[in-house]
């Protein structure tokens, strides 16, 4: 009993002050310059950081839950204000208040007991009445702080208070500091940065509050069917936040395709193998594993419009599609594989193996992505160049297959890695290493064509 009051006065003293910070960094942007105020947010983070184990000031940082929250508070505060350093101040301030207040908010509607529907996105528990709280108190705060433009818009209120609750509900361990005002902040920068005349038409902000909210929708599917993991679902969905809003639509479709595609023949390959090959759902590192290089092919597009990096883009995505209908159609299709490491048959599903039915996959996979993703961004199949691309990705699937074969398991020797099925293993890393190797298959057969 006395050990539950200790918890509930710290967590009390901690929130008073979480208040009461907030609210002086929200009164100081009324009187000091941005430079000086900036001066103080890097000097209170230091305070933060450094005090964090002092004994006198435990109750300050630390409960019994772990929370790291005082050292993502300050990390929140800067980053925000750095993103909208140049930018009106009433942004800034908005994203400090809903941090402020709506956090408070929620907690404090999260301890109302009768009837309050728990769930868990990552690894805290969200209560019902405290996402509904977080979200009165967040649309009050739009409604009073953001100019008329802004806050006599619904359609966009809706989409700003979506995309706040997401921050809140994602967050972990206290981390709701850091992901709340930085992700509003980058939301407002993009705002700013867009015409907002476009931006703001309603037909265009309930479009994209729609999308966001059938990712959403995907991205829970997903886990509640095993696919994927709370994590893995949860970077897939923003994954695909991403492509929509940046790229553009047609990014987005390869990826879709690899994605559904991958997840539908892992559905039938655990239906018609039961219990003969374990299927879990897919955690964020594998999902990060597949994509990472598209993604940031999709990043260098954007910062220098270079055509190569869309077949960069095509080729990676061709070559994980290549390498995932590979793994689970062979199973199906072979009892038996070829081993790249010893050249001798083994049971299907072993690490390096090959067989005829995952190679016709593999090549089948990379030349739909291919053969697709050529007349969406090009409108044209160019038979060349859809071959090449075709064919490196199915190449980069048999490098693949090399390194599983002969680095996977060095890995683990080296003690580099771990198999626990929550963290970066020696599979994802060979994933990684393999799929890169696509670029330069396209780059070579581009040369040899030419």
């Amino acid at each position: 009993m006395v050990a539950a009051m200790e918890v509930n006065n710290t967590i009390l003293i901690r929130k008073s002050v979480h208040f009461f910070t907030g609210c002086l960094v929200f009164a100081l942007t009324y009187f000091l310059d941005r430079d000086i105020l900036l001066v103080l947010y890097i000097a209170g983070a230091l305070f933060s950081f450094l005090t964090f184990n002092y004994q006198k000031l435990y109750s300050l940082h630390k409960t019994k839950d772990s929370s790291l929250g005082t050292l993502f508070y300050p990390l929140g505060v800067i980053s925000s204000f750095l993103i909208l350093y140049n930018q009106p101040l009433f942004w800034f301030r908005t994203a400090i208040m809903v941090l402020t207040l709506s956090d408070i908010a929620a907690w404090w509607a999260g301890r109302i007991k009768n009837n309050n529907l728990n769930f868990r996105v990552l690894h805290d528990k969200k209560s019902l009445f405290g996402v509904i709280a977080y979200a009165i108190i967040t649309l009050i705060i739009f409604r009073f702080y953001l100019p008329p433009v802004y806050a006599g818009n619904l359609p966009f209120l809706l989409l700003a208070l979506f995309i706040s609750i997401s921050l809140e509900s994602i967050s972990s361990r206290g981390s709701d500091n850091l992901t709340i005002p930085l992700g509003l902040s980058v939301f407002f920068r993009i705002l700013e940065n867009q015409i907002r005349e476009e931006f703001l038409a309603p037909d265009t902000l309930l479009f994209i509050t729609g999308i966001l909210l059938l990712f959403a929708a995907g991205s829970i599917l997903l886990f509640k069917w095993n696919l994927l993991s709370r994590t893995g679902s949860l970077s897939a969905g923003l994954l695909g936040v991403y492509f929509v809003s940046l790229p553009g639509f047609i990014w987005i479709f390869p990826v879709l395709f690899f994605f559904i595609t991958s997840a539908l023949l892992t559905k039938l390959n655990s239906r018609l193998l039961k219990g003969s090959i374990a299927s879990s759902g897919r955690n964020v590192w594998q999902v990060m594993a597949n994509i990472i290089w598209a993604l940031l092919s999709s990043v260098m597009f954007l910062i220098s419009q270079n055509e190569i990096f869309i077949y960069f883009f095509i080729v990676l995505v061709a070559a994980v599609t290549a390498d995932t209908w590979a793994s689970e159609v062979g199973p199906l299709v072979n009892k038996r594989c070829l081993s790249v490491a010893d050249l001798k048959m083994h049971p299907s599903g072993t690490t390096g193996g090959v067989s005829a039915g995952g190679t016709f996959a593999a090549l089948a996979g990379s030349a739909s992505v291919s053969v697709i993703s050529m007349y969406l961004f090009f409108g044209e199949p160019h038979i060349r160049m859809t071959t090449i691309l075709a064919i490196s990705g199915f190449l980069a699937c048999f490098a693949d297959s090399f390194l599983g074969a002969f680095a996977e398991e060095k890995f683990l020797k080296w003690k580099l890695l771990t198999q626990n099925k929550h963290r970066f293993s020696p599979n994802d890393l060979v994933n990684i290493l393999g799929s890169v190797t696509a670029p330069l298959f396209f780059l070579l057969l581009y040369h040899i064509a030419l």
